[in-house]
């Protein structure tokens, strides 16, 4: 995937990112420098499948990333542990919010 559009599903980076919400994201950025901390990234887990979560710390020389959600329930490394840095597919370059009356529970 070297650009696409996405849309969230799940509360793993609620509040800053919504189910529904939509991001824009690109392979480029990663083909030349490995994600760095505050970016957003998405990556494909072996066991729980593609995801969407912000790095928070990058370890071992930059060859694993330390990837967190928003909220204290999100599925994580805190939860599984850091991740290779090959397993990241894009980063989020736009964050399209969804319109505010579209929201299910507002």
């Amino acid at each position: 995937m070297i650009f696409g559009i996405l849309k969230v599903s799940g509360r793993s980076l609620v509040p800053v990112y919504q189910d529904g919400d939509f991001v824009i994201v690109s392979k480029i950025p990663v083909l030349f420098n490995p994600p760095h901390v505050g970016q957003v990234v998405v990556f494909q887990h072996p066991t729980h499948h593609r995801m969407i979560k912000r790095v928070e710390r990058v370890e071992s020389g930059g060859q694993k990333l330390f990837v967190v959600g928003e909220n204290d329930e999100s599925l994580d490394s805190r939860a599984f542990g850091p991740i290779p840095t090959a397993w990241v597919e894009a980063v989020v370059l736009v964050h399209v919010r969804q319109p505010n009356g579209s929201r299910s529970g507002e």
